[in-house]
């Protein structure tokens, strides 16, 4: 559905720029360095200065930032020595970009039906997918909610699995004292134009091991090792590199993010508390041990039964045409073209997947497929208000929507 636009305006813009943005991408022009070089030999300082205060922010041993969350994702399995025939288990409701990451290396996504409450991957039913082929479970944060990542990574312990946090939405999220990125074996992150943390395109890993950090520099940055001859290459591999301006621009955004961050958890919280309390409607639930969330979009999922039958789209418009802007949720995987032909890439036996003709039947994936078609979702600028009265303006609406017997 198309977004209406005018629903911004009574609301804060995204992304936020100021003046440090400009000046910050003003001396990347000054410098005249255009990209970052390599560790030995610096060119520009704005990626390696970035890496590093990312790492900081996350308490990550090693950060790499790359050209976008997708390419993220690819390194991570690369790194990870997934690839041909692998199996990975992936969240159902997620952006494209986690499913088809896994294509990219010529593996096998194996889709798994989340929670009906936290529309996060449902940890009990992982097991039941795991296969001899199953190489990796990789989870979604989705709106920056936590994961169960204790039942995760108990499952992935059991079987030998690896982990890949895809934290996309999940920028200073915190599980029982961890950063999400940090508690599997890898976290990768989106920094698109609507994150929470923001360069246009761009993405990040971030790792605690060592030598899985040599690995992931060498296929990042086309089989380069750290301080070793810029030309001598040790595994064919492609260009990840983030370039100058973005992580220019995210060194600036990353100052305003810690600002911004507690005031939409504080109002995220806020609404929740007026929102649970209307008959028929919930907002995400966190996982116990959520201690601070990313809030890049905040889901709401309701009862048409007690709406009046109200359809989703029929939602949407009601809530823009009030002023109130939204997101539209992303289709579950298993109903996307590109999966249900089935078809996937040349030479890869696909025999494995649950996805693609009759598997791709929503009755097959029923807890994703009832969110979805039952849901809306808040950007995370909504967040940013001065005044909450604009979030009891939120509620007023709904209400509203819930008397209406048109």
């Amino acid at each position: 559905m198309a977004f209406n636009q005018e629903a911004r305006k009574h609301f804060p813009e995204w992304p936020q720029l100021d003046k440090d943005d400009y000046d910050a991408v003003k001396a990347v022009l000054d410098s005249k360095q255009l990209w970052c070089g390599a560790p030995a030999t610096h060119k520009g300082e704005f990626v390696w200065r970035f890496q590093k205060e990312f790492a900081e922010f996350l308490g990550a041993r090693h950060c790499f930032a790359v050209t976008n969350g997708t390419h993220a994702i690819e390194v991570a399995l690369m790194a990870l020595d997934i690839g041909l025939g692998d199996e990975v288990i992936v969240s159902d409701y997620t952006f494209v970009a986690t499913g088809s990451a896994v294509v990219a290396v010529n593996a096998v996504p194996v889709f798994c039906d989340v929670h009906a409450r936290t529309f996060n991957i449902d940890e009990v039913k992982i097991e039941a997918l795991v296969t001899k082929k199953t190489k990796a479970i990789l989870c979604v944060h989705l709106g920056g909610v936590p994961c169960d990542m204790d039942a995760v990574m108990a499952i992935a312990r059991r079987h030998g699995l690896k982990v890949i946090e895809d934290s996309s939405h999940a920028h200073g999220s915190k599980y029982k004292g961890k950063r999400l990125g940090t508690i599997g074996d890898i976290g990768t992150f989106s920094f698109q134009a609507s994150k929470v943390l923001a360069c246009g395109e761009g993405g990040a890993i971030a790792c605690m091991d060592d030598k899985l950090a040599e690995k992931i520099y060498g296929i990042a940055d086309a089989g380069r090792k750290v301080g070793d001859y810029f030309y001598n290459h040790y595994i064919p591999s492609s260009n990840y590199r983030l370039g100058e301006f973005q992580a220019a621009i995210l060194c600036s955004q990353l100052k305003k993010f810690k600002e911004q961050h507690p005031v939409r958890n504080k109002n995220v919280e806020y609404l929740r508390a007026k929102i649970d309390k209307i008959d028929g409607m919930f907002m995400q639930e966190k996982p116990a041990g959520t201690e601070e969330c990313g809030y890049y979009v905040v889901g709401v999922k309701f009862d048409p039964a007690k709406f009046n039958g109200i359809t989703k789209e029929k939602f949407y418009k009601r809530l823009n045409d009030a002023g109130i802007p939204t997101d539209d949720c992303y289709p579950p995987l298993h109903s996307l073209a590109c999966f249900k032909d089935g078809k996937g890439k040349k030479g890869v036996d696909y025999s494995g997947a649950n996805w693609g003709g009759e598997k791709s039947d929503d009755r097959n994936f029923p807890v994703v497929t009832d969110v979805f078609n039952h849901s809306f979702e808040f950007p995370q600028e909504m967040f940013l208000v001065k005044d909450q009265k604009d979030l009891d303006y939120v509620v007023d609406v709904i209400v509203k929507i819930k008397e209406d017997k048109q």
